[in-house]
């Protein structure tokens, strides 16, 4: 922690130094009777960090591209409130780490990472990260790359890629104010969050701080729950049980753009929450007291883009740090009690950089490549006594080639190269069944590892009909290492490691249309098909020591495959009007079912929403929001469902003057009882109220 906070003390004074050179040149300017304005006319300031994974496709007008606009619009103050209306995204949720995330056409969250500005959030262990963890409020856009995506973001991009950009500053000075209130459906205070943005910049200097909290405490369950009848579960009707959470999120990001084509810029995140204890299942005895006292991450990047002429370079440096506690409580006595297991943690890091390139050859030709550099390392302490220590490397070389032989036809290929090189591993049981010596313990249990090395390809044809239709054929190639903690973990003697576990390999076949009818009407579909060989499920197995007991096995299928059709008209009829539909049919399949594997669990295979935006007198937006998830298996086995949902949402948005505005909105107006995930209920009727003060 103590080189922790001289890093923010170091970076706070950078931010602060950025600003102040943005103020200095703000009354220079003042003073040079606009001798500058044409120039700064000619350079409308990029708002967007500029990194290669924006090559594919990102600033298109579809569903996939979210801008900061479309989450106000929204209200999505999160990274998993702000992708749940993107056809494809499933969202998940609950369950005994009480993390929300999602999955993108069936692809869960270890095998679509997210990347802010480069750099790969979530833990290395679990490969995945809380994505209601990641305030949006400092981020620029939100881009869903889907199977077919780019060859230069590194490894483990089988299902995709969430690719989020900070926003840089784009006037001389921006400051900003967001403050709001949930509201229960008993009128009870809910929680509260507030948004501070300070931002500035010349044509040389930059910086801006962002800093966002929020404060939950608690939501209510809808009025139709019902208790469990034999009273063998703590929670009751009225508030959810142990619903509440605290974030708080800082952003700082100074720069400098000393030439023409020269940006060099400093970036440091810190992230803190409280996740207090996970929400217990409503079914009987059967839940689990899980408490996150901790959760922390810092995060510290320089980065550097330059372009001359036909050709620009990337670079950028990370070092990111992750700190998780869990603790554990038996029983509800012990929790009364405040007796808990020792403390286990996660002390993780991940360092790493990327280069990368880009020659615009001619008009008909650019080459792309980039080479990638991670290392991660996880040491789990239990008992505040280091348990396990994992350190492995990732490297990644990835090239991308576009033909444009005429116009409205291009035709772009790409190739990569992904190693995962174990460093280190150490493990305290690896250890102890080294010791009793037996070959049938160095047979079955213990652990070696070793190296993987896997290719990936895709190619892609895109017609352009005319300048507001086109369509395209794409095919891509994509793997996923296992994670730590699919090859390792051991889950408190819940589950069995497979050191053994294999990739998994998908082949993503799509054909989409994106196009704008009558200049008013813009249409997103596709059609898409996704083979995985070997892909990764839980199942049961035999207790080596008591075979009558069944514990958690991460095994490989043999095949399986995702495909759907996904549909996204949207109406910008004029300043009154504008709305829209994302609609999307999800369907697997699983060959050669092993173990009970039957069902891929939680995969509906219809979601919809709808929404309109209507216009009053110029100030008043009236914002209605329509959402249906089809029912959907909770289990390998196939033998229990979750129902279909169908939620309603409403929100009124009023400007008051040039720098005021006022929001108030509800949502799940008909305070409908649903569930993401088998015994863990969501909110009921909340409702909703923020003012903005922006200059």
């Amino acid at each position: 922690m103590r080189i922790g906070n001289r890093v923010l003390w170091a970076v706070c004074l950078l931010a602060a130094a950025g600003f102040a050179f943005s103020q200095e040149g703000t009354v220079n300017e003042s003073a040079d009777n606009g001798k500058n304005e044409e120039n700064r006319g000619d350079r409308e300031y990029e708002a967007v960090i500029t990194l290669p994974e924006a090559e594919v496709e990102a600033e298109r007008d579809t569903p996939e591209h979210i801008t900061q606009e479309e989450m106000e619009r929204d209200g999505a103050a999160d990274l998993w409130e702000a992708v749940r209306y993107v056809p494809g995204v499933i969202l998940s949720g609950g369950g005994r780490r009480n993390d929300s995330n999602f999955s993108v056409r069936g692809f869960g969250a270890d095998s679509v990472p997210l990347f802010i500005d480069g750099i790969v959030l979530g833990n290395p262990y679990r490969g995945e990260g809380d994505a209601a963890r990641f305030l949006t409020a400092d981020i620029e856009s939100i881009d869903i790359q889907k199977g077919y995506s780019s060859m230069l973001l590194g490894a483990n991009t089988m299902g995709g890629a969430i690719v989020m950009r900070t926003a840089k500053p784009k006037k001389p000075l921006e400051l900003s104010i967001k403050t709001s209130m949930d509201i229960d459906s008993t009128l009870g205070f809910a929680g509260a969050a507030t948004v501070f943005n300070l931002g500035g910049r010349t044509d040389t200097f930059y910086g801006r701080a962002v800093f966002q909290y929020r404060d939950v405490d608690h939501y209510r369950l809808p009025a139709s729950f019902e208790p469990d009848p034999e009273g063998k579960n703590p929670q009751a009707a009225g508030d959810r049980l142990w619903s509440d959470s605290k974030d708080r999120k800082l952003t700082l990001l100074t720069g400098i753009t000393p030439i023409y084509g020269l940006d060099v810029w400093l970036s440091y995140v810190y992230q803190d929450a409280n996740k207090g204890f996970s929400p217990p299942e409503t079914r009987g005895r059967d839940y689990q007291i899980w408490e996150w006292p901790l959760w922390e991450r810092q995060s510290i990047a320089l980065n550097g883009a330059y372009s001359f002429n036909d050709i620009s370079l990337d670079m950028q440096c990370y070092f990111d740090k992750y700190d998780n506690r869990l603790d554990e409580y038996y029983s509800w006595d012990t929790y009364v009690l405040e007796v808990h297991n020792g403390h286990s943690d996660y002390d993780e890091y991940t360092t790493g950089g990327r280069i990368t390139g880009k020659w615009d050859i001619n008009p008909q030709h650019t080459l792309q490549a980039a080479l990638t550099y991670k290392k991660e390392d996880h040491q789990g302490l239990w008992r505040e006594a280091l348990h396990m220590h994992v350190n492995e490397d990732t490297w990644s070389l990835g090239g991308e080639y576009g033909f444009t032989p005429f116009y409205g036809f291009t035709l772009r290929g790409g190739l990569g190269f992904d190693a995962l090189v174990p460093i280190d591993y150490w493990g305290k049981e690896n250890e102890l069944m080294k010791k009793l010596g037996s070959a049938y313990y160095a047979d079955h249990f213990i652990i070696r590892t070793k190296p993987m090395f896997l290719m990936t390809w895709q190619a892609g044809l895109f017609y352009q009909i005319t300048p507001n239709h086109e369509v395209r054929l794409t095919y891509a190639r994509k793997n996923h290492f296992p994670t730590m903690s699919q090859r390792y973990s051991t889950r408190f003697g819940r589950s069995l490691p497979n050191p053994s576990l294999g990739p998994e390999i998908a082949s993503h076949f799509e054909v989409g249309y994106n196009g704008t009818i009558l200049q008013r009407l813009t249409v997103n579909t596709a059609v898409y098909y996704s083979l995985i060989t070997g892909k990764i499920v839980s199942v049961g197995w035999p207790s080596p020591n008591r075979p009558m007991n069944s514990l958690d096995y991460a095994k490989n299928l043999d095949r399986s495959a995702f495909y759907g059709f996904e549909l996204a008209p949207e109406w910008y009829g004029n300043e009154y009007f504008s709305g829209g539909v994302s609609f999307s049919v999800n369907r697997y399949y699983i060959y050669h079912s092993e173990n009970n594997v039957n069902e891929i669990p939680y995969y509906p295979m219809i979601t919809a929403n709808a929404y309109m935006v209507l216009k009053v007198f110029g100030v008043l937006s009236i914002m209605p929001r329509l959402e249906y998830l089809d029912s959907r298996y909770v289990n390998t086995e196939g033998d229990e469902k979750l129902s279909a949902y169908f939620l309603a949402h409403l929100k009124l948005s009023a400007s008051l003057g040039k720098y005021l505005s006022l929001s108030a909105g509800v949502e799940n107006i008909f305070d409908t009882l649903y569930e993401i995930k088998q015994y863990f209920p969501l909110a009921g009727r909340v409702f909703n109220l923020s003012l903005t003060l922006e200059f």
